[in-house]
């Protein structure tokens, strides 16, 4: 497909506000239509160029009339909003049959894991859940017709054990295809009872009770069958996975198995070096399949000349004219002036740099573990970070309460579709919607308590199901939820600056600091690094932990080091590349 400059000039106008242009490497990425992995650094605008790709894409296809589908997986909504409000502003409208936009796990839900289930089970009401407690009532019925004896009171907490241990296990598919079970829990007697658990795990999954990574073990079995692999390459043409190094292993393996083919464009798009989670593997990528876009325009060389050394891979380079401050080590004998010195560090660059003044964006403190927040600010425990929810509080405690009530009467012998119906139709279906409103105009759910426990038993007794108190687990889930959901405050308390890396992943930010202590992991891959250590005595994550934290800002980054680690070979190999400033000295911009 050949994009036109008239493309550009119309991407352009609507993704850069008229402000600019799509540097090289974004123009090769966005007329790139051949299967490769794209590892776009940190500010690389991957998300941008990735809309108007897709923008031009869909113009072109409808221009032309063309059936192939567009399949484009991300992991977070504003991608899927960026990249709607561009084709709307465009005039080729919002992502729509035949093409696809969602999470992976969406994705394989919608076509694969609801059509096996109407295949195989001829219905599709499924409920995704990993704390299926609910689940050990469905067990002990299962087992106790298998085992009669174990009916037998003497025998009752075995019973219970083994409902547990079959809840708590995980089935998987052996390499020839057949169900198999993890003894997740070491158990002695696993052998002698496997058969009988993998059936009663499975008779509850096509039930319809599934966790959310059993999407996958459906999809699988589903996709044993050539003929729907088939359907699904002939529908997506062109496959783009965002952040593709965010992607559950098992989810990728099956994306690979589906879409690697001479008919399909498959384009993982993403940062494999900001893999963080811990005991997640950082995806390999085979050079031969490797497209870079390494042009950043968040900071400066002076910033990007570190991140190269940290990850030499990276290769990152900064956009011409794009200045950054030069990175500071903050040498600290007593914790508590790390803080304030920081913050003194911002005073006097702000009065000396207008750009520097001039940005809205934050500075934060980044810390690996949420307990050194005490540390940093004496006495201040770190404050949870309220997450902006793509549901509202209703539709969450809703939720909540609806699939618990299911579950509870579909374990104690109701059907689940019939139920499902049932309860959606239910004339006191309103009334759970006005204690719901009411719970979340107080903020809790203290006063309704009573009133929602006796609803609920309303419900549950016209089904001839069991009832629950107050001291149900319920209540407290929906406690935690009117506290912890919330949509977060635009004008966020500037005080509350201390976050933990994982947390600001994806943002940009004016300037950080990085405090590092206890076992000092990320000192270690900074003094391996620039060549100090011989042995890098770290695992990948924590290098990686670094770069992000690094490649968050625009202006400023401080690394926090002790004074008794810092010796006099260290300071001769840093002073060369870093400022460095004592937290009791003054600070000289």
């Amino acid at each position: 497909m050949q994009v036109k400059e008239e493309d550009y000039e119309l991407v352009e106008s609507i993704l850069l506000d008229n402000k600019g242009q799509f540097n090289s490497l974004q123009r090769e990425f966005i007329e790139l239509f051949e299967t490769k992995t794209i590892i776009a650094g940190p500010g690389a605008g991957k998300t941008t160029a990735l809309a108007a790709k897709i923008v031009i894409l869909l113009k072109n296809l409808n221009a032309t009339k063309s059936k192939d589908g567009v399949f484009i997986i991300t992991h977070t909504n504003v991608a899927v909003s960026e990249i709607n409000k561009a084709l709307l502003k465009a005039g080729v409208g919002a992502i729509s049959h035949p093409h696809f936009i969602g999470t992976i796990h969406e994705f394989f839900n919608r076509f694969c894991v609801i059509p096996y289930f109407k295949y195989k089970y001829h219905h599709s009401n499924l409920i995704f859940d990993n704390e299926d407690n609910s689940g050990l009532e469905y067990y002990r019925t299962f087992i106790g017709r298998k085992i009669p004896w174990i009916n037998e009171e003497k025998f009752k907490r075995f019973k219970d054990s083994l409902s547990e241990k079959i809840n708590k296990s995980e089935l998987f598919l052996n390499e020839d295809n057949s169900l198999n079970l993890n003894d997740t829990t070491n158990w002695d007697k696993f052998e002698k009872y496997r058969e009988l658990m993998i059936k009663a795990k499975f008779s509850r999954k096509i039930k319809g009770f599934l966790s959310y990574d059993e999407t996958f073990l459906f999809s699988k079995i589903f996709l044993l069958e050539d003929k729907f692999k088939e359907v699904l390459r002939k529908r997506f043409k062109y496959i783009f996975l965002d952040e593709f190094q965010d992607t559950h292993p098992q989810g990728m393996n099956l994306l690979d198995e589906l879409f690697v083919t001479t008919n399909n464009v498959y384009q993982k798009i993403g940062d494999p070096y900001q893999t963080i989670t811990f005991n997640q593997p950082m995806p390999t990528v085979r050079d031969e399949d490797l497209f870079r876009i390494n042009i950043t325009n968040r900071f400066g060389q002076e910033i990007a000349e570190h991140l190269n050394i940290i990850m030499p891979d990276s290769n990152m380079q900064s956009m011409q004219g794009k200045k950054s401050l030069p990175p500071i080590i903050l040498i600290y004998k007593d914790k508590k002036d790390i803080y304030p010195t920081f913050k003194r560090l911002i005073r006097d660059h702000e009065g000396l740099d207008s750009n520097f003044k001039e940005s809205d964006r934050r500075d934060k403190v980044l810390v690996l573990e949420r307990k050194w927040a005490s540390d940093v600010k004496d006495g201040v425990l770190y404050k949870e970070k309220k997450q902006r929810s793509s549901l509202s509080k209703n539709d969450v405690l809703k939720s909540l309460i609806i699939d618990f009530i299911i579950k509870r009467i579909v374990n104690e012998g109701g059907n689940l579709s019939e139920v499902k119906e049932w309860l959606k139709n239910h004339s006191q279906i309103l009334s759970l919607h006005k204690l719901l409103i009411k719970i979340i105009k107080k903020g809790s759910i203290d006063e309704v308590e009573n009133e929602l426990k006796n609803l609920i038993n309303a419900f549950l007794e016209e089904r001839g199901s069991s009832k629950i108190n107050i001291s149900n687990k319920l209540f407290q889930n929906l406690k935690e939820i009117t506290v912890n959901i919330q949509v977060s405050n635009e004008n966020e308390d500037d005080e509350d600056d201390i976050f933990t890396i994982h947390a600001v992943k994806g943002e940009t930010l004016r300037s950080v600091l990085l405090v590092d202590f206890e076992q000092k992991h990320l000192t270690k891959v900074m003094l391996h690094k620039y060549g100090i250590l011989e042995e890098d005595n770290y695992g990948f994550t924590h290098q990686n932990l670094l770069y992000v934290a690094m490649s968050r800002v625009t202006h400023l980054f401080v690394f926090a080091i002790e004074e008794s680690d810092w010796t006099p070979e260290i300071k001769a190999v840093l002073e060369q590349k870093w400022r460095i400033v004592e937290t009791k000295s003054p600070v000289e911009v």
